[in-house]
């Protein structure tokens, strides 16, 4: 928030912050080699590039309907609450739909654009639960909820050793895949955009093991999502950066 252009309201209530635990499908995406690339062009240029990922957000947010959204400003990460209509199934399947679809909007753009992008976004998906924090401070503007635990910085770090155009899943989203694949990878009635998971290279879970805070089975048990028709394009694992 840009506390300098903000006109702030000053609420008269007690102030007092609530949480509670939500299972959760968060899914992390990152510009990679942003922060050299931004050195080579104009400030115009990066403002244009960030306007067309905001932009994308918003559009996700009606196609596949996820409950929650940040920016971070190379990157942003989207949530889908679990309840009764939504299940663990129904929102990786909507996460790895989203994660798609980031990617082949990044591709056209790529092309589109008469500068050079980044060489793509890599992104993280993780599953299971987390605190759903809301503060109620006497500044309204600055109430917004956030999300922390466990799968929040699961997704985060596995996102991290994602190749450009590479999607990860934690294990228990690897797992969940695995177990619902007609509905979470295959659900598509066109060929193309069949899904499959793929084990990680030994470059990948070396890359792995220098992460900090994971559970074993993460380090060992995550997976790749590849499109086997989009392989030129789309998609990308540890093995092909």
């Amino acid at each position: 928030m840009d506390l300098k252009n903000t006109k702030l309201s000053i609420e008269e209530f007690p102030i007092h912050v609530t949480g509670a635990r939500v299972d959760i499908v968060v899914l992390y995406a990152d510009i990679r080699n942003f922060s050299s690339w931004i050195q080579t062009v104009s400030p115009e240029q990066v403002a244009e590039l960030i306007q067309i990922e905001y932009e994308r957000v918003i559009q996700l947010s009606i196609d596949f309907y996820h409950t929650f959204h940040k920016y971070l400003g190379d990157g942003f990460l989207l949530i889908w609450e679990i309840d009764d209509s939504l299940s663990f199934e129904d929102a990786l399947s909507m996460s790895i739909g989203a994660a798609f679809e980031i990617h082949k909007k990044f591709w056209y753009v790529s092309q589109d654009l008469t500068y050079k992008l980044p060489v793509g976004l890599g992104i993280g998906i993780s599953c299971g639960e987390a605190i759903r924090v809301q503060p109620e401070s006497f500044i309204k503007e600055l109430n917004e909820p956030d999300f922390i635990g466990y799968t929040m910085n699961c997704g985060a770090r596995l996102q991290s050793i994602s190749a450009p155009y590479g999607v990860i899943l934690d294990s228990k989203a690897s797992k969940i895949a695995e177990d619902h694949s007609a509905n979470v990878l295959s659900h598509n009635s066109s060929k193309a955009l069949h899904k499959f998971l793929i084990e990680p290279t030994k470059n990948g879970k070396e890359a792995a093991g220098n992460l900090k805070g994971l559970y074993k089975d993460d380090l060992n048990n995550f997976r790749h999502v590849v499109w086997p028709h989009m392989q030129d394009r789309l998609w990308c694992t540890d093995g092909r950066i």
